[in-house]
C-alpha cells in the first residue's frame, strides 16, 4: 500500500515494522523449527497451493482502488488464505507476497510494516479466531464449516481490514472525509464481493481438493 502524501510518520512506520516482524518471526519460529518443519507443508499439492496463494495475494494487492485525494482501498485475500492454511502459514506467505510486491513495484519499504499489519496480520487473525469460535460453538457439520468459514468468517475479517485500512489513512491524512459514510459502505461492499468469491473457492477446495485445506479434518465432518 502506498501511503505517500498521507503524512506517514517515521515513528509509526518503525512501530509497524517492529510489530509485523515480531509476528512473522513468531510464526516462522513455530513452523520452521526442526521438530515441526516436516509438518509445515507435508504434501506437494499443499506446497503448490501455498506458493500460488502468494502470487494471488501480490496480484490482489496491486489492484488498488484510489478514492478522494490519495485514499486507497484494496482486495485483501488473506482471510481465505488463513482459513485454508492456518494463521501462521498465511502470515508467512503474506509477508513473502508483500516483500515481493514492494520489490517489483519499487514501493516504499518504510510502509511495509504498517501495510503488513493491516492487510495480512489483522484479517488472518480475525479469520482464524472466527474459525476456532465456529468450531467450538456450532455442530461439526460440513455445511456449517463451508458457509461459516468460507462466507461469514471471510466477510467479517475482510470488513475489519477494509475499515481499519480506511481509518488509518484518514488518521494519517489528518482530515475528515465529507462522504465518509459512502466510502465506508463502498469498502464493505468490496468486502462482501470478496467474501462471495472466497466462499465459492473455499467450498470448491473442501469438496474437490480437501487435502489442500489444512484446517479441515475430514474425519470430523464426514464420519463413517
Amino acid at each position: 500500500m502506498n501511503w505517500a502524501g498521507l503524512g506517514h510518520p517515521v515513528e509509526l512506520a518503525a512501530l509497524g515494522w517492529v510489530l509485523f516482524v515480531a509476528l512473522v518471526f513468531q510464526a516462522g519460529f513455530v513452523l520452521l523449527r526442526p521438530a515441526a518443519r516436516r509438518d509445515f507443508l507435508p504434501l506437494s499439492i499443499q506446497q503448490h497451493a501455498w506458493l500460488a496463494g502468494i502470487v494471488c495475494l501480490g496480484v490482489l494487492w496491486s489492484l488498488r482502488i484510489r478514492i478522494d485525494d490519495g485514499l486507497q482501498l484494496s482486495m485483501i485475500g488473506v482471510s481465505l488464505y488463513a482459513l485454508v492454511f492456518g494463521y501462521r502459514r498465511a502470515l508467512l506467505g503474506a509477508a513473502v507476497a508483500l516483500v515481493g510486491l514492494t520489490a517489483l513495484t519499487h514501493g516504499g519499504w518504510l510502509e511495509v510494516g504498517l501495510t503488513g499489519l493491516l492487510l495480512a496480520a489483522l484479517p488472518a487473525g480475525v479469520a482464524t479466531a472466527l474459525q476456532r469460535l465456529l468450531r467450538m460453538r456450532l455442530p461439526l457439520h460440513l455445511f456449517v464449516f463451508i458457509i461459516g468459514n468460507g462466507l461469514f468468517a471471510t466477510l467479517v475479517a475482510s470488513s475489519c481490514a477494509q475499515i481499519a485500512l480506511l481509518a488509518v489513512q484518514l488518521a494519517l491524512a489528518q482530515r475528515e472525509l465529507a462522504n465518509a459514510g459512502e466510502v465506508a459502505a463502498y469498502a464493505l461492499l468490496l468486502a462482501w464481493g470478496e467474501a462471495l468469491v472466497s466462499g465459492m473457492v473455499f467450498s470448491a477446495l473442501v469438496v474437490f481438493r480437501p487435502q489442500i485445506v489444512m484446517t479441515y479434518a475430514q474425519d470430523d465432518y464426514l464420519r463413517r
